[in-house]
């Protein structure tokens, strides 16, 4: 008998766009499925520049001065209710945001389950550019060993996550540095790491190749269906009806 698997809709912006637009955006999906409204969503997006700052702002002592200091440098600056601490976001990186209720008949996943295959996708995805034998996952057998996301030679980050889960229902997600330009990531501790712990696909392959945003996003999808056991259906629609949110 086949098993039915659930269906997510995939919204996929192909344009630079506000990091304040794809937060209001997500909360509308939020607030859709929440009401019992629509599909489960996958959001794909490409951020013009940002540093945003996770519900740990504390530990990473950003203050008034530090939020004018990166303005300054042409970035927008956003405080944000995901897990994580400071980071950047801006061309060249690739982000999604599963709106997800994981307790559906069709997905039924523990919070760590869900963040578990999260992180199997990215290490799936990256090791498909660079060779599965050199990257590493922040979670082994359970357990902490690294930062959660995907690690180049277990020494060097390239793939992040910083997740809500609020009323059953995921939000916020995941990064992959592609080709974005690194020099934005020196005028901060990017999630807590030396900046030489942060890297990109582009830095990270022998050849001379740029990895493009474009170049990773099939890639992830497919990761993200097979791991998750999940069909994606893009709505090629959504991208117009969506700039009547703002």
């Amino acid at each position: 008998m086949h098993h039915q698997r659930l269906l997510i809709e995939l919204i996929q912006y192909k344009k630079l766009i506000s990091y304040a637009y794809g937060q209001s955006l997500q909360s509308h999906y939020i607030q859709r499925l929440a009401m019992g409204n629509g599909n489960p969503v996958l959001l794909l997006f490409e951020f013009q520049p940002v540093y945003t700052c996770g519900l740990r702002r504390s530990s990473s002592i950003v203050t008034s001065a530090d939020i004018e200091r990166l303005r300054s440098l042409g970035a927008h600056f956003h405080e944000t209710d995901r897990g994580g601490l400071l980071t950047f976001h801006g061309p060249g990186q690739f982000v999604a945001y599963p709106i997800l209720p994981l307790q559906h008949p069709l997905l039924r996943l523990t919070l760590r389950t869900y963040i578990n295959r999260l992180e199997q996708t990215l290490v799936d995805t990256c090791g498909e550019i660079v060779g599965q034998t050199r990257v590493y996952s922040g979670i082994k057998n359970g357990q902490t060993v690294n930062y959660a996301g995907a690690w180049i030679d277990n020494q060097r980050k390239v793939a992040f996550m910083g997740i809500r889960y609020s009323r059953g229902i995921t939000s916020h997600g995941i990064s992959i540095n592609c080709s974005v330009n690194m020099n934005w990531f020196d005028h901060i501790i990017p999630c807590g790491f030396d900046r030489r712990q942060i890297t990109s696909l582009t830095d990270e392959v022998s050849s001379k190749q740029t990895i493009t945003v474009k170049q990773i996003t099939p890639i992830f999808l497919n990761h993200f269906q097979r791991t998750f056991n999940v069909d994606l259906n893009e709505n090629d629609k959504q991208e117009n009806l969506n700039m009547d949110l703002l």
